[in-house]
This record gives structure tokens, C-alpha cells and sequence, in this order.
């Protein structure tokens, strides 16, 4: 395709082509000129609605595609990712994909604070989506059937619960737990309350039903020892390789009854009870533990056989091998907890110098009657009961240092005034005190917050400096910052409130189900109010502390919320966006470089035809540019499109006018959305354009973009992508092809994007944007006299 072959399309220049801009309640319409903005569209049809994604605005769109009969629709409003999907649907009786945006909120209102500007870029990006529209072809999305089964990866009270609702609409579910035990952190902490009661209840009477009910569903399986090796996506369902450790004893046969754990010699730290107490290399977690069967430590364990020569049931077998197992299901639920803040990482509050120095869930053991002491408030030093117990709040939370974390961790507070008040039912002579940041008992809580004062809970404004031993006491140093007075306070005993974090097991999964992760490195949702519990990838669903801090309530309402979108997707079809590859056979002559280069393996020869999976395909064009015999393209991705893009940004440009064209995957748009959403600058000259990946750009695509006036390209890619390394080839040879054109190659860049490091990405673009202008001024310096390109495309 030349120059004069796109520009001379007659049936795309006679369509009728409505836009709508929305003034989104002000955000887009405070800092954009709409006015100006309708002013300069070329379009048959220009309304404007306060909100775009309403009923009414709904009604506008369809009104106006029947009675002024259009063929495309262009909206300018927010993201494609918010309301894409929602406005591909107030499009009908028009293909979805006849509707092209341009987003000029995230992109323009939110990010550039000059109205002129911001006003300026609007305009070129809502004649762009123009363009983009008129070369946009009636597609249809693909359907796929989904496998009625589901892998839920943790065992936690998330995880139970949304295995269980699964389960009840007849959903065959996997549980797969790393640890010998299902339960989670709740089978640990005691006591749990709640925002209605003024009372703790029993955390083990609640967790117990629900647990027992899983192993007696016959739709549940439930895999304990067990982890995520690999994953791969195929056709709509997920084909895990899961391995199951060997607890060295037989289920079927262990009645649980103890007699190995009683004789054997190895004695370890109990993690359950916080290393508090010890237990054996063969043992069972808890009483009530799930599944009821002993487990060996294989780490501690050292193969004496004394276990083996008790056990009456011969259930002990040291033969037992790590199985691989692998598993399709249709749908995968992340519900793999948490880790708490590593408190060493404080030495200023002396835990691990000061025996008395404890974590919230260590008090929590000690004041459970399952726990070391068997519920009695014992100080761990000497065994007494402690007369002052100090709690010292945000311990590795809010905390802007290098290993900690920025975040709220949300139940802290909570968790601080439930412990309080245990010790005060229990001990109403012990004296408790709660230094804290802001205490956050949001709703019904602060009640809770309220009944504890009234207890004698004495709470202390500020943040505590350090933990010290004075005088055979423990002295707590605290600022008290309402009054600005500095305080030492005397205690038998100290409790930390941990933050927190993200465990190793989520950003594990994360990294093997390829999901996208914030920047504190939790399961992200794709949108935190509309789409709480979706991944950015199609039927993987997050819920519980995977996703963030939350409390068991919380966590519980989310689990059912997961399982309520799995149910979705199981009881109809799974549809895809069909940007994907297609092959036409009669012109491929099977070479296979198209699958040598394919690192997603979506390309395949079934009966002498290559074919391609439209659900492993990410449309990305790597295999256009390796074809040949030019046999593959993508569908609703022609060249015609990107061309039209590509002018439509540029058209218009004036004189002095600085424009640069910012290729961006998936990960790179969410990463600019982020900048919008918080408000981050970044220059005008920038203007985002989303491919699936930057593969799909070829030469002919790059030396057009100059040709029609950009000053520079920026492509930013995902590194963890598969396709990654050959773009980094494909630029090189790029720049050398620039040079040749005497285009100067460091107008082009490649740089590396991550959703998290969106602060980092708008850095990059203000950075690039310098280097452009003073490219541009050398230029005009060196006063060239030749044209960019003087000859038209080839």
C-alpha cells in the first residue's frame, strides 16, 4: 500500500459518521472547550451530553443512528477500558465494532491543566477516532463454550467460600492449598467481631461448618500440599500443572489418633502457635485441622522409622512421591491470602530483643484457649499477667520508608480494639492502651470503637518513635501530637499491629496466570468500582487479601462476588474481542516460519492447514511481518485502520506544533489511564494510540508517521511479554531504516511498561518530549532544505 492508495478510498469517505461527546459531570467539560471541540469535527452528526453512559445518553446514541441513518459512531469521553464494552452495546442496530473513542478525559481533561491545550489534543484525538472509524469493518465476537469446572488457588475463608457457593450450583471446584490445612489466618486468630455485635465470637465455631461442608460436597476436591507449577490458556479454558507434595501418610488409612506424633524424637517451632510452642516432625496443625489426617515435615523429619513401627494403621509411607498433576478448568479463582509486615524490619520496637515485644496475631494465639497458654494473658518473659499491655498501631503500614508500606492496612485499628477489649473482659484490672496514627472504624465500627472506650481503653494520638528498657519496665516513646508533648510510657507488654503485605503465594500465581498486579503487588482488578473481583485476564477472578487489605467480612462478600462472575461465565459463552490473526490458506504455503516466531503457540497445522487458537492469539501482528506470502492479517486491524489512525492524529497539525505518537500495548494504556486517574502532567505533544503490541507496526506504518509530520515515536511495551525481545530486534532495524531516509533514529524510542510505574511512564514521555525539541531545534539550526521524504510510500 502506497500514500495514494489510502488516501484515495472513496467508499470510506461517504459514510455517515456521528460523534457524541460527553462532559462527564464536568471532568471532561471544565478543562475542554466543547464548543470549540464540535466546531472542528467533520462528522454528519455532533451532540453532546452531560453523561455519555447514561440511560438517556443511551437513548440519544440509538435515536440518532436510526433517524440520520449513520454508519459509524465515534464517542469522546473517558477510557475505552471503563466504558468500551458499555458503549459497543448503545451502538445497536450498529456492529459493536463500528464504534470507535477517543479519550479525552484521562488523556486531556485530568492531565493537562492549560484549556487551550487540553482543548488543542482533544480535537486530535476525536478526529483521529474519526478516521479510525471510517476504516473500521463489521466484525463479530468470538464464542467460546467454557468448561463447567474451576480451580480456586487457596484455602482461606475466601477460598472456602467461593468453593462452596460454586459448588452449590453444581460447579465441580478444586481447592489447591500450599500448606497441609485448609482455614487460612482465621483458623489462627481466636476471635473475630463484627460491625452489629458488641461482642467476640468464637473464630473456629463459624470456620468449622463451612469447612465441613466442603469436604462433604461432592463437588469439591480439595488438594492440600499442593502449588501452581504452570499455566497456559487454550481455547477459553486454562490447562494448569499443578504438584502435589507428599505428606508420607496415607489418608485413607491415618484415624488421626496421635500415637506417631508421641513417640517421635524431632521436636520443631509450631508456626501455628507463632513459634510460641513447639511440635513434632510428624504432626497435624491444629485439632480441628482439615483434612484430619497427620502430616510428616520432610525438612525436620529424620527418617528414624519410630512413627512407622507405632502406627497400628501402617497409614506411614516413606515411598510416597511429588505428584504432577495437571488440571483443565474453565475459570480460575485467586484467593491465596496474605503475608504479615516482618517486624525485625522495626529494630527501634525491640522484637526479638524484648520477649514481651509481640505481633497482634501472637496475642492472638496467646489469648485463644487453643494457644500456648491456653488462653490466659501471660507475659511470654515470666509468665505473669501483665497490669499495662501498650498497642502500638501502624507497624509497617502508612509508613513511607524503603520496606514499608505507603498503604492502610485497613482491620488494623479493628484488630487492635478487638484484642482490647478480650483483655478487658478477661482482665478488666490490666490496663490497655492504644497508641495510634487515625484510628479507622469506618460504618457500624465505630460502635465497636465507642464500646471499648467505655470499657476503659485509653487511646493515645501519635505514632510511637521506639521501644526501650528502663528501669526493669519496658518504656514506650510516644509523641502525643494533639498536644505536642513527648511521653514515656511504662508497660509489661507490647503488641506490634503488623501491616498487611501481599504474600509470596500471590505474586507467585500472579506471575504464573500472567494477571495484572498493583504497584503494592496485589492481584489488580481490572476496575476497583465496576469490576471488583475481574483480573485484566478473561475468567480469572480474585477475591479476598489477594486483592488487598480487607477484613473477614469483606473478604467473604468478595469470595461470593467471584463465584457469582465464575457462575456468569459458566452458564453462557465466553466472548472475545476477534482481533485476532486469521490465515488464508489458499495463500499459505505451510513454511511455519509464522510458528516458529509465535511465542503465544496460538498458530498450529491440523490436516495439512495452518490454523490459529482466536483465545492464545493476542493479535499482536509479529506474524504478519514473518508471512511471506502476506497470507495472515487481523481481524478488525487492517492496515487501512492504522494508516487512518496514524492521519487522523496528524491532520490538522500546525506550524511549530509539536506531536508525538505514543504506541502503547494493554499494559502501557492502563499504566497512562493511571496517569489520568491521578491527575499526573505529562506534555500535550503526547498522543496515545493502543495496539495490542507494537509488533503490528511495520516500516510502512513508521516512515508514513514522519512522512505526514510526527516529530517522534514512542513505542512502550510490556517486557515481560513473550513478543518482547524480537521488538526490541525490530526497533534496531528500524532506526537503521530511519537513517537511510535521513530521518534522525533517536526520534524513535522503545521503553519498557509496568501498570504499577505509571509515575515512571509519564516521567519517560516528558523526557522523550525534551529530546524532541531540541531534535527539532537542531534541525531548524542546521536550516535542512531537503523534504523528510520526497517520494511518495512504496
Amino acid at each position: 500500500m502506497n500514500e495514494n492508495d489510502f488516501a484515495l478510498n472513496p467508499a470510506k469517505e461517504n459514510l455517515r459518521v456521528g460523534v457524541f461527546l460527553c462532559r462527564c459531570g464536568g471532568n471532561i467539560s471544565d478543562n475542554v472547550d466543547m464548543e470549540k471541540l464540535r466546531s472542528s469535527l467533520d462528522a454528519t452528526v455532533v451532540e453532546e451530553f452531560e453523561n455519555l453512559c447514561s440511560i438517556n445518553g443511551r437513548k440519544l446514541i440509538r435515536d440518532s443512528i436510526i433517524d440520520k441513518h449513520l454508519d459509524r459512531v465515534v464517542v469522546a469521553a473517558c477510557s475505552p477500558i471503563t466504558h468500551e464494552k458499555t458503549f459497543q452495546k448503545y451502538v445497536k442496530p450498529l456492529n459493536p465494532y463500528l464504534m470507535q473513542m477517543a479519550n479525552i478525559r484521562e488523556q486531556c481533561s485530568w492531565v493537562h491543566s492549560d484549556k487551550g491545550k487540553a482543548t488543542a489534543k482533544a480535537i486530535s484525538l476525536t478526529v483521529a477516532a474519526i478516521e479510525k472509524a471510517r476504516y473500521s469493518e463489521p466484525i463479530d465476537p468470538l464464542l467460546r463454550r467454557t468448561k463447567k469446572s474451576v480451580a480456586v488457588i487457596g484455602g482461606g475463608i475466601s477460598g472456602i467460600s467461593t468453593a462452596l457457593s460454586l459448588a452449590r450450583q453444581g460447579i465441580k471446584t478444586r481447592i489447591i492449598e500450599e500448606r497441609s490445612t485448609i482455614g487460612g489466618s482465621m483458623v489462627k486468630i481466636g476471635k473475630v467481631f463484627s460491625p452489629e455485635k458488641l461482642a467476640e465470637e468464637c473464630a473456629m465455631c463459624l470456620l468449622n461448618p463451612l469447612v465441613n461442608e466442603a469436604v462433604e460436597n461432592k463437588n469439591i476436591k480439595i488438594l492440600t500440599k499442593t502449588k501452581l507449577l504452570r499455566a497456559e490458556r487454550k481455547a477459553g479454558n486454562f490447562n494448569l500443572i499443578v504438584e502435589k507434595k507428599p505428606g508420607f501418610v496415607k489418608a485413607e488409612r491415618c484415624i488421626a489418633c496421635g500415637s506417631c506424633a508421641e513417640v517421635c524424637p524431632v521436636e520443631v517451632p509450631n508456626s501455628w502457635n507463632e513459634n510460641m510452642t513447639i511440635r513434632k516432625a510428624i504432626y497435624k496443625s491444629f485439632p480441628q485441622a482439615v483434612p484430619d489426617v497427620y502430616t510428616i515435615d520432610e525438612e525436620n523429619c529424620i527418617q528414624c522409622g519410630t512413627c512407622q513401627e507405632t502406627c497400628k494403621m501402617d497409614a506411614i509411607d516413606f515411598s510416597m512421591e511429588t505428584e504432577v498433576v495437571p488440571i483443565n478448568v474453565g475459570s480460575v479463582i485467586i484467593a491465596t491470602g496474605h503475608d504479615r509486615f516482618e517486624l525485625s524490619k522495626r529494630p527501634e520496637y525491640g522484637y526479638g530483643r524484648f520477649p514481651d515485644v509481640i505481633s497482634q496475631m501472637e496475642l492472638a494465639r496467646i489469648t485463644g484457649v487453643n494457644g500456648p497458654t491456653e488462653g490466659q494473658l501471660l507475659r511470654p518473659s515470666n509468665g505473669q499477667v501483665p497490669k499495662r499491655v501498650v498497642m502500638i498501631q501502624c507497624v509497617g503500614s502508612r509508613d513511607e520508608k524503603p520496606d514499608g508500606n505507603p498503604y492502610c492496612s485497613k482491620v488494623c485499628c479493628m484488630v487492635a480494639m478487638k484484642h482490647a477489649n478480650v483483655i478487658k473482659h478477661y482482665y478488666p484490672e490490666t490496663e490497655v492502651i492504644i497508641c495510634y496514627t487515625d484510628m479507622r472504624t469506618p460504618g457500624m465500627y465505630e460502635k465497636y470503637l465507642r464500646y471499648g472506650q467505655n470499657k476503659g481503653i485509653k487511646l493515645i494520638r501519635g505514632r510511637a518513635g521506639e521501644v526501650t528498657w528502663k528501669n526493669d519496665k519496658l518504656v514506650v516513646r510516644v509523641e502525643e501530637s494533639l498536644e505536642h508533648s513527648p511521653l514515656e510510657i511504662e508497660t509489661d507488654m507490647v503488641v506490634l499491629s503488623e501491616a498487611m503485605e501481599p504474600s509470596e503465594g500471590t505474586k507467585k500465581v500472579g506471575e504464573l496466570l500472567d494477571v495484572g498486579l498493583t504497584e503494592d503487588m496485589f492481584i489488580r482488578e481490572i476496575h476497583p468500582k465496576i469490576k471488583p473481583v475481574n483480573t485484566d485476564v478473561e475468567g480469572i477472578y480474585v477475591c479476598g487479601t489477594a486483592q488487598g487489605p480487607k477484613d473477614i467480612t469483606d473478604s467473604v462478600s468478595q469470595a461470593n462476588a467471584a463465584a457469582a462472575k465464575v457462575a456468569e461465565l459458566m452458564n453462557g459463552d465466553l466472548e472475545v474481542d476477534p482481533f485476532v490473526a486469521t490465515i488464508d490458506t489458499s495463500q499459505c504455503n505451510l513454511c511455519n516460519k509464522c510458528i516458529d516466531t509465535c511465542k503465544y503457540k496460538a498458530i498450529y497445522i491440523q490436516e495439512d492447514n495452518m490454523g490459529i487458537d482466536p483465545i492464545a492469539c493476542k493479535g499482536c501482528g509479529i506474524c504478519l511481518s514473518q508471512c511471506p506470502e502476506e497470507a495472515i492479517s487481523i481481524m478488525g486491524n487492517a492496515d487501512e485502520k492504522l494508516f487512518g489512525i496514524i492521519s487522523g492524529v496528524l491532520k490538522g497539525k500546525e506550524e511549530g506544533e509539536r506531536i508525538i505518537l505514543t504506541f502503547l500495548d494493554s499494559v502501557g494504556y492502563l499504566a497512562a489511564d493511571n496517569m489520568g486517574i491521578n491527575k499526573i502532567p505529562y506534555p500535550e505533544s503526547i498522543r496515545i494510540i493502543k495496539l495490542p503490541s507494537s509488533n503490528r507496526l511495520m516500516t510502512k506504518h513508521i516512515l508514513y508517521a514522519f512522512q505526514k509530520g510526527a516529530d517522534g515515536i514512542f513505542l512502550g511495551e510490556y517486557p515481560d511479554d513473550l513478543m518482547y525481545p524480537h521488538l526490541k530486534e525490530k526497533v534496531k532495524h528500524l532506526k537503521d531504516i530511519l537513517e537511510e531516509n535521513n530521518i534522525n533514529p533517536n526520534r524513535l524510542t522503545l521503553h519498557r511498561v509496568y501498570i504499577p510505574y505509571f509515575r515512571g511512564l509519564a516521567n519517560k514521555l516528558t523526557l522523550f518530549d525534551q529530546e524532541i525539541s531540541s531534535l527539532n531545534q537542531q534541525y531548524q539550526k542546521e536550516d535542512h532544505s531537503a523534504k523528510v521524504l520526497d517520494e511518495p510510500l512504496e
